[in-house]
């Protein structure tokens, strides 16, 4: 018999052709599907905590920020996806872009392929975009014209999505809502943060002195004042304040007339505030009593003399120091874009007088009893640390006017101290940056793309000056699932179970089907 004539052969065939067209069916119909979830955000969050699904009160916060928001990916959409902590945080925009149509608005831009799309929202001139980078800013960046800068934005790290054990450095819970509702209420606040210079002891406050540095803070997003704190009261627009070379003390406590106005009780009430302070003296400068005894509080001793370093200096005299960058403290994180740099730039520091910290600051030790080069200091319900931004070389010294030298090297050459306050379980800080010296901030540094002064400076504003914005909202633990604790044996045979058990049972059930056919 013609073997195409058998019954059989039809029947294999036509379930052959069968099979065939449903498997194209159903790719096509998953290709379909595929492309709709990616364009209308198809999908559904089975995470036992609802990870990426906003809360009410996450929706409520986001609907309050004013205006059109954009959320930029620093990558292609396909590594977003594949990244298992960029996904979680993608899933997060894609619900806020479908919960608030044509209000947030989502961009991928290749940080590799067009990175001077991102340019723009670098915060120093050696910053690095990041593919793991999420930038959220005001308006929208899908229609903004060529060559337009954005207005008020920040650029996130992915790692503050997620709540790390600081023992044992294990991510254990995500904290999306509150980043992205935070960044949104920021960027979309009415004000501009203001910054303002102090008036009235003889500052180095004219345009030829701060044309450069006035710039730089115009760049960094603040509008920029002048403010005698004994006539005025310090607006509340204002995140930074600034001591420009003072040549006569700021007015303290009075014992002997309480009523008298102490500019340096509004200092301290100012940084009560979470706000910045930034102080730069000569070293020329006699003492200045109220203001080195309120910067004692905060860490700060300006020493007598000036640091010298023939070896790691641009001048001769030794004096335009050289600066190193310390590493893994506080105060690196004002240099880690530019002295990450495989040829960083220069920062110099020009005639400056050594910072020592007292001794009500302890050293700071790691777990395991080496020092960390940051200072503690617990006391008068505050709690402040305190690190150097920029030190000398071991071989520098400091020559004192008598032309005596005191060899120690590393000086502390710029010092930050943060304040760290809670409330409403939420840590908000302030900061105390100080210098031993005026040339800093002048324009032989800012203005020259060799050195790193204004990188530094513009880094400080973006970063200390900006004030925190709450969202409250509680981080959503991650589930602790039965596959997460498995110990080895429960993992060996659930893995014998998937890949050999499983299959061969469905086989033996497939024999004995398709020979109960043949023989019925």
């Amino acid at each position: 018999m013609n073997i195409l004539k058998r019954r059989n052969f039809k029947y294999s065939s036509a379930s052959a052709a069968f099979t065939a067209v449903v498997i194209v069916l159903v790719m096509l119909l998953n290709a379909a599907f595929t492309a709709l979830a990616a364009r209308f955000s198809l999908y559904a969050d089975l995470t036992s905590n609802e990870l990426w699904t906003l809360s009410d009160t996450a929706k409520d916060i986001i609907a309050g920020a004013d205006g059109e928001i954009t959320i930029t990916f620093c990558h292609e959409p396909d590594y977003i996806e594949s990244n298992s902590f960029m996904k979680y945080i993608s899933n997060t925009a894609k619900e806020m872009e479908k919960e608030f149509n044509g209000k947030i608005h989502l961009r991928y831009v290749n940080s590799k392929l067009d990175p001077n799309v991102l340019k723009p929202y670098k915060y120093t001139t050696e910053t690095l975009i990041r593919e793991t980078d999420i930038i959220v800013e005001k308006g929208n960046a899908l229609t903004r014209a060529e060559g337009e800068s954005p207005s008020e934005f920040r650029k996130l790290s992915y790692e503050a999505f997620f709540v790390t054990d600081t023992n044992s450095g294990e991510v254990w819970a995500y904290n999306g809502e509150e980043i992205f509702a935070a960044a949104c209420l920021a960027v979309t606040a009415d004000e501009t943060p203001s910054a303002y210079f102090t008036t009235g002891h003889g500052e180095s406050i004219d345009n030829a002195s701060i044309a450069s540095f006035y710039n730089t803070i115009t760049l960094a997003g603040f509008n920029v004042g002048f403010i005698d704190l004994v006539k005025d009261e310090i607006p509340e627009d204002c995140r930074l304040l600034i001591i420009n070379d003072p040549k006569r003390d700021f007015a303290g406590y009075s014992i002997y007339d309480p009523d008298a106005v102490s500019e340096i009780a509004k200092i301290d009430e100012f940084l009560d505030g979470d706000h910045t302070l930034m102080v730069f003296k000569d070293p020329e400068t006699e003492y200045l009593q109220n203001l080195e005894e309120f910067l004692y509080e905060w860490g700060v001793v300006f020493g007598d003399g000036v640091v010298t370093d023939t070896a790691n200096s641009i001048t001769m005299d030794g004096k335009a120091l050289v600066a190193t960058y310390p590493s893994e403290t506080l105060g690196s994180s004002l240099q880690k874009e530019i002295s990450g740099q495989a040829a960083p730039p220069k920062t110099i520091v020009k005639s400056v007088s050594p910072i020592y910290v007292p001794d009500t600051y302890m050293g700071g030790l790691d777990e395991n009893g080496n020092s960390t080069n940051t200072y503690e200091y617990y006391g008068n319900n505050a709690y402040r640390e305190l690190s150097a931004v920029l030190t000398a070389s071991p071989d520098a010294v400091v020559v004192a006017d008598d032309g005596t030298t005191e060899a120690g090297g590393n000086y502390n050459l710029m010092t930050i101290t943060r304040e760290m306050n809670t409330r409403d379980n939420d840590q908000y800080y302030s900061y105390v940056m100080a210098a031993c010296t005026k040339y800093f901030t002048t324009a032989d540094y800012l203005e020259s793309n060799t050195y790193g002064n204004e990188d530094i400076l513009y880094y400080a504003f973006r970063v200390m000056g900006r004030e925190k914005v709450p969202a409250n909202i509680d981080f959503k633990e991650f589930a602790t699932t039965k596959i997460e604790n498995m110990t080895s044996a429960e993992a060996i045979r659930t893995t014998v179970l998937l890949i050999a058990v499983l299959p061969v049972a469905f086989a033996i059930c497939g024999i004995i089907i398709t020979t109960r056919r043949k023989y019925r």
